[in-house]
């Protein structure tokens, strides 16, 4: 078994030509693959967009607006 992993290695060492149509076909499945195994092996993140904070129009104390009228 290794000594067919080292003829394999050392037949890496021939050249060889590529089109630019494969080229640019590698490098696109490579930047997708990066991509896809990044958004596998992140950490899940909670993301929040907005304040939380309860908003309802410009009255954000919660209470009404004839009460404020009425203090």
């Amino acid at each position: 078994m290794i000594k067919k992993m080292k003829n394999f290695w050392y037949s890496l060492d021939g050249t060889t030509e590529i089109s630019r149509r494969e080229l640019f076909l590698e490098i696109a499945v490579c930047v997708l693959a990066g991509i896809l195994v990044g958004m596998i092996f992140t950490p899940k993140k909670t993301v929040t967009i907005g304040s939380n904070n309860s908003g309802n129009g410009c009255n954000n104390g919660g209470g009404s607006a004839e009460d404020e009228e009425e203090a």
